[in-house]
C-alpha cells in the first residue's frame, strides 16, 4: 500500500473513533491498515539510518577536501569554516550541495586531475616551445 493511502485510511479511522462512530469501523481493515503502519514503519527507520550514513559520509567528504585546500593554500580559516557550516544544524541539504560544489571548484583547481604540463598544452596562449625555455642548450 502506498504511504498516503495508508495515511488517509488511517485518518478515517482517528476520525472514527473521535467521532464515536466505532459501529461502523471495519476492525479487521483497522487491524490490516495498523500491521502496514508497522511494516512501513520499521523500513522508514531503516532508511532513515541509512540516509544519516550517507549523510555523515556526504559532510566527512566535504570537509576532507576543504581541509586539503585549506592545507594546498596555506589557509586554517577556510578549513574551520566549513567545518562550522557542516555541522550547523540550521545548515540545509540544498545549503551542503551548494558548499559541495563550491570547496570542489576549488579543490579541483588545487589539485587538477591531469598535470599542469598536460593543461598548459591545450591553452591556446602556450604556442611557445618548450626547447625556448631550456637552460644550457
Amino acid at each position: 500500500m502506498e504511504i498516503q493511502k495508508l495515511i488517509d485510511a488511517l485518518n478515517q479511522q482517528r476520525q472514527a473513533i473521535t467521532g464515536e462512530a466505532v459501529h461502523q469501523m471495519d476492525f479487521d481493515q483497522l487491524q490490516s491498515d495498523l500491521a502496514e503502519a508497522a511494516r512501513m514503519l520499521i523500513g522508514l527507520g531503516e532508511r532513515d539510518k541509512l540516509c544519516e550514513r550517507l549523510l555523515a559520509d556526504f559532510k566527512s567528504d566535504i570537509a576532507r577536501m576543504a581541509l586539503a585546500v585549506s592545507r594546498a593554500k596555506g589557509e586554517a580559516g577556510t578549513g574551520e569554516l566549513v567545518e562550522k557550516l557542516i555541522s550547523s544544524p540550521d545548515t540545509g541539504l540544498d545549503d551542503l550541495f551548494h558548499l559541495r560544489k563550491m570547496v570542489r571548484e576549488q579543490f579541483n583547481h588545487c589539485f587538477p586531475v591531469a598535470p599542469q604540463s598536460k593543461l598548459s598544452g591545450r591553452l591556446a596562449s602556450s604556442r611557445a616551445k618548450v626547447s625556448e625555455f631550456k637552460t644550457g642548450v
